[in-house]
């Protein structure tokens, strides 16, 4: 099952979001806005990017497969990326 969300900001400071999941022990891979997780038991996989289509930027969190990783993911972005911003959009896709 795919699940994606868009957070949308004006992301005028960094925030680093492999650093927030770091120690997480699903962290597969990251850097700065770029995460990849996988569940241990390997069925859910959660992926977060940050995407610029022309003047839109938006950052991506996304999963395959059926688990509670991608609420986990989804809570510590939003909670990262509010740190640095006063107003977030969120869109279920």
């Amino acid at each position: 099952m795919k699940r994606e969300t868009h957070i949308t900001s004006y992301f005028s400071l960094p925030t680093d979001l492999a650093g927030e999941m770091r120690d997480w022990p699903e962290f597969v891979s990251g850097q700065d806005y770029s995460v990849d997780l996988r569940s241990s038991d390997s069925s859910e996989t959660v992926s977060v990017r940050y995407v610029e289509l022309g003047e839109e930027c938006f950052v991506s969190v996304s999963r395959t497969g059926a688990g509670s990783l991608f609420d986990q993911v989804l809570g510590r972005v939003i909670y990262a990326l509010a740190a640095h911003s006063d107003n977030l959009m969120v869109d279920r896709i």
